[in-house]
C-alpha cells in the first residue's frame, strides 16, 4: 500500500510540479507568443493562474491590441472551472464559467474590412474551412453542463467607418447571469440578462431555458431606450434629426424550437416616449418638426401556432406637429426626404396568413400647428385633435367605427364619425362643420378682383360614401352665414348675405353630377360694376387669373399644354329662393356715372337644371331705390346650345332723373324729372334677341346738353313733344331687337337705339302721328287753297278741324304756317284778276265779262294788236295772208300773260293764306292764338310747288 500512496503521491507531486512548472507558465507565455506571431497584435494579461486543486482556469487582466497597436478588447477577469462531478454526472460538467469587465471596439474600416477579420481567419491567413457537414445522426449537442454562468461587460462599442460621417455607439455594464445551463438535463434553469445602452436604458431577460428539450420562457423587458443612437445610423440617408426618443418594451414569452417552432407572447406592451423629430438644417426647415409625449400600446398578444396578434389598444399623447407650405414646398415632406439606395422591383409575395386584431388606437389631444399662403391668418393651429378608431383587424373582414374631432384656431369645430373596411376601402362618414370662418380663405380670391373677405362663418353636416379610399357619393345641409367680400377702393361690399342655406344638396363624384334639393338666401346684397371700358367687375376675373398662370408659366419655360377636356358637370337646384336682399348697380361706362339700388328683392328661381332640354322659371319682385316697384317673370333654358328666354320685367315709378347718365350717353340731355313705367317682355331664339318695352314716362323734363359721342343726332326736344299727351304722359312701345353673338351687341345701346328711332320717325313724320291721334289718313302737314285764293275751302277745313284736334292731345307741340303759291297756277289767276279789273274800269260791266259778249271780244281784240308782235306770237301775213286771227280767248290769254305781277303780290297771296289758316284753326279749331306763328314766304323758295299752307311743328 505504501508503494502505491508513494506512486499516487509521485505521480500528484509530479501533476503539481507540471502545473507550476511547466503549464501555468507556458499559459502566460504562449498565448501572447502565439498572438503576436500569428495576428501581428499584442496580447497581455496580468496573470494566467491555472488551480490544480480544483481544475479552475483563471485569466486576470487580459488586453488585445489592434495591428496598429491601439486597443482593441479587454477584460478583467475570465474563469472556468471544470467539476469533479463530471465523473459521475453525464457529460462535462462545469462548476462556473465568468467573463467580467469586457471592453471591446468592434469596427467597420472604411473599406469595409472588419477590425476582427483577421482573427476569423486560421492561422496562417488561409481561407475559412468549410463548415463540416452535420453528422447523419441528427448532430446531437455535446453533453455540457454549467452550474453558474456570469457574462459582464463594462462597454461593447461600435463603430462604423464606412459611412460619410463614421457612426458609433455602446452599450455598457452588460451583465448576463444564468445558473444550471445545460445540454443534458431536461429541466429548465434560470437566467438573466442586463445591458445597458449609452443613454441609459437597459435591456433586461429573466426566464428559464431547457436546451434538451428545447424549451425557453421568461419576461423581456427594454427600459428607456434610447432612440438616437438609431438615428445616428441613417443620419446621411435622411433629412431629420432624432433630437430625443425612449423606448420601452415588455412582454412575457414562451418558445420551443423543435421538433417544430412554437412561441407565443403575452401581457406585452411597447411605448415611445418623449420623441422630438426636428429638421436637420432648422435654418432651412424652421417652424417645422414633431413631438411625441407618449404613443403606448398594451395587452399585445402573438400566437405563432394560430399566427394571430392581439392588441388591446394603442394610444398616443402629447403630440405636436408644426409645419408650413410656400409654393410648392412642404416643410414636413422636405424633412422627411430619404436617400437610401433605391430598392430593386419587389418580388410579389403571398398573402401573409396572420391575422392582426386592435381593439382601438387613440391619438389624443393633438395639437398642429400649420403655416400656409392660402389661409388668412397664415397661422393654423389644430388643438385638440382626437381621432379614435376601433374594432380594427388585418385581413379586414368588416367595417372599422372612426371618430375624428378637432378645433382650428379655437373657432371652427369638425366632427367626423363613421365605418370604413380597411380591406376594400369602402366605408360611410358622417360629419359636421361649425363656426368655420370664411375669411381664413380670404388669400385665394383672384388677385384681380383686388378684395378681400371681410365675413362670414360656414356650417355643414352631411354624409360621405367611400369606394377604394375614394370619395364617391356627399350630402350636405348647411349655411355660409353673414358672409361679406369687400373690395379694396370701394366704400360698401362687394357682396354679402347674411345667410346662404342649403339642404339636400347631393354630389355624384364619379358621375360628375350635382343636385341640390333647396336654396335659400337671404339678406343677399350684390353689387354689379360696369367699369369705364365696359367690363363687368366679375365677368373676366378667372380668365384673366388663367392668363396671368400662363404667362408666369411661358416666363419660367414650363409647357403650357391644353388640358384634355372631362365630361361635363351635370347638376340641378329645383328650388332657389331669395329673400329680402338687393343689387348695386353702378356703370362707370358712361360719361356721367350712374348708380341704382334695387332693393327688396324677394322671389324664386325653380327649375334650375343643366340638361338643355329643361327650362326653368323665375319670379322675382323687389323695388328701385325703396319705392319703385320690379317685377320680373318668365322662364329661361340657359343650357341649350343656343340659350333661349321669355322673360318679362316691369319697372313702376322709377324717377327718370336718376337715368340722366343713360340720356346723356344715348340721347345728348340730363333729365330734370319724370317718372317711369316700364313692362319688359324678352324673348331669345337661335341667338337672336326680341324684346318689346311698354314704356309710359310721366311728366318729363329734359336738363343741360350733354356732349356725348354716342348720342342720337335728332331734336329730342322736338321728339318728346310729339309723344307727350295732355296730361303730361309719353306712352309709347318701343321694339328691340338684335343679335347677341355680335360683338358688338349691348343691351342698353340697343334700347336706347330703338327710342332714338321711335323718337326720330316721330320727328321726321310729325304730322303722320297728330293723324293718328285723331284717326286721320289724310296728310295734315299740307292744307290746298285754290288758285290765287286766299280762303280755305271745306276739304280744308275738315283737314284743320282734325290738326286742330290732334294738336289738343299734344299741348307741347306749335305749328309755323308757311304760306305756299304754285308759281303758274296763281300768277295766271293774278293775272286774270287784274285783266278783269283793267276791263271793269273801261267800263264793261260784269255781264259783259263773265258771258264774253261784243264788247269784252272788241276790248280784248283791241289790246291784242297792242301787243308786239313777239308776244302776239302770229304767224307771217305775207307767208299766208288769208290766216285767220286767234280765237277772243286766245287774244285774252295772251294778254293776260303780258301783265305785269309784283314779286310782292305772290307774297301777300301766301301770308294771306297763311293768316287765313291761324285764323280758322284759333276761332274754328279752339287752338291757342300762341300755338301757330305764320311764317314768311319767299316766292323764290323751291318749296312752293302749291297753292295752299304748309304745316311744321316746333316746341
Amino acid at each position: 500500500m505504501k508503494t502505491v500512496f508513494r506512486v499516487l503521491a509521485g505521480i500528484y507531486l509530479a501533476y503539481i510540479a507540471l502545473c507550476v512548472l511547466v503549464i501555468i507558465p507556458l499559459l502566460n507565455f504562449l498565448p501572447p507568443w502565439f498572438v503576436r506571431d500569428t495576428y501581428q497584435r499584442e496580447l497581455s494579461t496580468e496573470l494566467v493562474i491555472y488551480n490544480p486543486f480544483t481544475l479552475a482556469l483563471e485569466v486576470r487582466d487580459a488586453r488585445l491590441s489592434e495591428v496598429d497597436g491601439s486597443a482593441f478588447a479587454s477584460l478583467d477577469r475570465a474563469e472556468v472551472d471544470l467539476s469533479t462531478a463530471s465523473l459521475w454526472r453525464p457529460g462535462w460538467v462545469f462548476d462556473n464559467l465568468a467573463i467580467e469587465g469586457i471592453d471591446i471596439h468592434l469596427r467597420r474600416l472604411g473599406d469595409g474590412a472588419l477590425n476582427i477579420d483577421d482573427l476569423l481567419r486560421p492561422p496562417g491567413g488561409a481561407a475559412p474551412a468549410p463548415e463540416p457537414e452535420p453528422p447523419s445522426g441528427g448532430g446531437e449537442l455535446p453533453g455540457i453542463t454549467v452550474d453558474d454562468i456570469v457574462l459582464s461587460a463594462r462597454r461593447i462599442q461600435v463603430t462604423d467607418a464606412m459611412r460619410p460621417e463614421p457612426y458609433t455607439t455602446h452599450w455598457d455594464d452588460l451583465q448576463i447571469r444564468m445558473s444550471d445551463l445545460s445540454t443534458v438535463a431536461e429541466a429548465g434553469h434560470p437566467y438573466h440578462l442586463r445591458v445597458f445602452d449609452e443613454s441609459g436604458g437597459n435591456l433586461e431577460w429573466d426566464g428559464e431555458l431547457s436546451i434538451p428539450d428545447s424549451y425557453s420562457k421568461g419576461r423581456i423587458e427594454l427600459s428607456a431606450i434610447g432612440l438616437r443612437p438609431f438615428w445616428r445610423f441613417v443620419k446621411d440617408q435622411v433629412d431629420f434629426e432624432l433630437a430625443d426618443g425612449r423606448l420601452h418594451a415588455a412582454a412575457n414569452y414562451e418558445l420551443r424550437w423543435s421538433p417544430e417552432l412554437r412561441f407565443t407572447v403575452d401581457g406585452g406592451e411597447v411605448d415611445i416616449s418623449r420623441l422630438s423629430l426636428k429638421p436637420a438644417d432648422p435654418e432651412a426647415l424652421p417652424d417645422t418638426g414633431i413631438e411625441l409625449g407618449v404613443i403606448k400600446a398594451s395587452a399585445i398578444a402573438v400566437d405563432g401556432a394560430s399566427q394571430r396578434v392581439t392588441v388591446r389598444d394603442i394610444n398616443a399623447d402629447g403630440l405636436e406637429i408644426a409645419g408650413w407650405l410656400e409654393g410648392e414646398r412642404v416643410s414636413l415632406a422636405e424633412m422627411f426626404q430619404t436617400r437610401f439606395p433605391a430598392a430593386g422591383e419587389p418580388e410579389p409575395q403571398e398573402p401573409s396568413p396572420w391575422v392582426v386584431e386592435l381593439g382601438a388606437a387613440r391619438i389624443n389631444g393633438a395639437a398642429i400647428n400649420w403655416r400656409s399662403p392660402f389661409t388668412d391668418p397664415p397661422a393654423l393651429q389644430v388643438s385638440p385633435l382626437n381621432i379614435a378608431v376601433e374594432g380594427i383587424r388585418w385581413p379586414a373582414e368588416a367595417p372599422v367605427d372612426i371618430g375624428v374631432d378637432l378645433v382650428v384656431n379655437g373657432e371652427a369645430r369638425v366632427e367626423v364619425a363613421g365605418g370604413l373596411h380597411l380591406g376594400s376601402g369602402a366605408g360611410a362618414l358622417t360629419f359636421a362643420l361649425e363656426q368655420l370662418p370664411i375669411p381664413w380663405f380670404g388669400p385665394n380670391l383672384p388677385d384681380a378682383l383686388n378684395a378681400t373677405i371681410e365675413s362670414g362663418h360656414a356650417r355643414t353636416t352631411g354624409e360621405l360614401a367611400l369606394e377604394n379610399f375614394a370619395p364617391q357619393q356627399l350630402r350636405l345641409a348647411g349655411a355660409v352665414e353673414a358672409f361679406s367680400v369687400h373690395m379694396f377702393g370701394a366704400d360698401e361690399s362687394l357682396t354679402s348675405w347674411n345667410a346662404l342655406e342649403w339642404d339636400g344638396l347631393s354630389v355624384d363624384l364619379p358621375g360628375r353630377e350635382v343636385r341640390l334639393a333647396q336654396l335659400h338666401l337671404d339678406g343677399y346684397s350684390g353689387r354689379v360694376h360696369i367699369h369705364e371700358d365696359g367690363s363687368l367687375n366679375i365677368q373676366n376675373l378667372l380668365a384673366e387669373e388663367a392668363a396671368a398662370q400662363a404667362a408666369e408659366a411661358r416666363a419660367s419655360g414650363e409647357a403650357v399644354e391644353a388640358a384634355e377636356p372631362a365630361p361635363p358637370w351635370r347638376f340641378g337646384a329645383p328650388a332657389i329662393h331669395i329673400s329680402d336682399s338687393e343689387v348695386d348697380f353702378m356703370d362707370e361706362s358712361l360719361p356721367i356715372h350712374f348708380r341704382t339700388v334695387i332693393g327688396d328683392v324677394n322671389g324664386e328661381i325653380l327649375g334650375l337644371d343643366s340638361d338643355p332640354a329643361q327650362s326653368l322659371s323665375v319670379d322675382i319682385k323687389g323695388s328701385v331705390d325703396g319705392y319703385a316697384p320690379v317685377v320680373l317673370a318668365g322662364s329661361a333654358a340657359p343650357f341649350r346650345e343656343q340659350p333661349a328666354l321669355d322673360l318679362g320685367l316691369t319697372f313702376q315709378g322709377v324717377d327718370l332723373a336718376r337715368l340722366t347718365p343713360y340720356s346723356g350717353t344715348y340721347a345728348g340731355y340730363a333729365i330734370d324729372r319724370g317718372t317711369l313705367n316700364l313692362d319688359v317682355r324678352y324673348s331669345l331664339a337661335q341667338n337672336h334677341l326680341e324684346g318689346d318695352n311698354k314704356v309710359v314716362i310721366d311728366q318729363l323734363k329734359l336738363g343741360d346738353k350733354v356732349d356725348s359721342d354716342k348720342a342720337l343726332d335728332i331734336p329730342l326736344q322736338l321728339g318728346i313733344a310729339l309723344l307727350t299727351d295732355a296730361s303730361g304722359v309719353i306712352d309709347i312701345a318701343v321694339p328691340v331687337s338684335g343679335d347677341v353673338d355680335n360683338p358688338q351687341f349691348s343691351l342698353a345701346s340697343v334700347i336706347w337705339g330703338a327710342f332714338g328711332n321711335l323718337i326720330t320717325k316721330a320727328v321726321t313724320a310729325p304730322f303722320a302721328l297728330l293723324a293718328n291721334l285723331v284717326g286721320s289718313d289724310d296728310d295734315l302737314q299740307r292744307v290746298n287753297y285754290p288758285a290765287g285764293a286766299t280762303t280755305v275751302d271745306d276739304t280744308a277745313q275738315a283737314k284743320l278741324r282734325d290738326l286742330a284736334a290732334a294738336l289738343a292731345e299734344r299741348p307741347k307741340i306749335k305749328l309755323v304756317i308757311t304760306g305756299r303759291i304754285n308759281p303758274d297756277t296763281d300768277r295766271a289767276k293774278l293775272q286774270q284778276r287784274q285783266l278783269r279789273e283793267q276791263l271793269l274800269a273801261e267800263g264793261l260791266s260784269e255781264e259783259d265779262i263773265d258771258g264774253r259778249g261784243e264788247r269784252w271780244a272788241q276790248a280784248i281784240a283791241a289790246r291784242y294788236q297792242a301787243l308786239p308782235e313777239s308776244a302776239r306770237g302770229d304767224s307771217d301775213p305775207e307767208a299766208d295772208p288769208e290766216a285767220p286771227p286767234p280765237s277772243p280767248r286766245i287774244q285774252a290769254r295772251k294778254v293776260q300773260e303780258q301783265l305785269p305781277v309784283p314779286a310782292g303780290a305772290l307774297r301777300e297771296l301766301a301770308g294771306e293764306r297763311a293768316a287765313d289758316s291761324k285764323r280758322f284753326l284759333v276761332n274754328e279749331g279752339g287752338l291757342a292764338a300762341d300755338r301757330a306763328v305764320v311764317a314768311n314766304t319767299d316766292p323764290a323758295d323751291p318749296a312752293n310747288t302749291f297753292s295752299g299752307v304748309e304745316l311744321s311743328v316746333d316746341t
